[in-house]
């Protein structure tokens, strides 16, 4: 029991490790006033970082991205359903505390985002 509520854990962490971190880059510095602040942008001049960022909220208008959007949503959704009932099957006793946590966008301490901000 313990080794699957550390497995799951960890398989949890990994897949925010890299939301956190770009988090924290575009929080911390490294971004211009263009904004954009990840790694993947920072070796593009202003005029660059504009002109993707132009393209990626033209592309997010495509119906085959909100498509794939979609689909993306519903297997975090899955991925965050099938982790809370692992972590119960480890643990019963989470239930009202897991019960208290909110479960939308809002939530991201439930995937281990960290401390909410406020």
């Amino acid at each position: 029991m313990k080794l699957l509520l550390t497995t799951s854990l960890l398989a949890a962490a990994l897949q925010i490790a890299p939301v956190a971190y770009a988090q924290g880059r575009q929080r911390g510095g490294g971004g211009g006033a263009g904004g954009g602040g990840s790694a993947a942008m920072s070796n593009l001049s202003p005029e660059e970082r504009q002109k993707v960022m132009n393209a990626r909220k033209g592309a997010m208008q495509d119906p085959a991205v909100t498509s794939a959007r979609q689909k993306l949503q519903a297997a975090q959704k899955e991925f965050h359903e099938a982790l809370d009932a692992a972590m119960l099957k480890a643990d019963p006793s989470l239930k009202p505390i897991l019960d208290k946590m909110p479960k939308g966008h809002e939530g991201h301490m439930r995937s281990g985002g960290g401390e909410p901000e406020g």
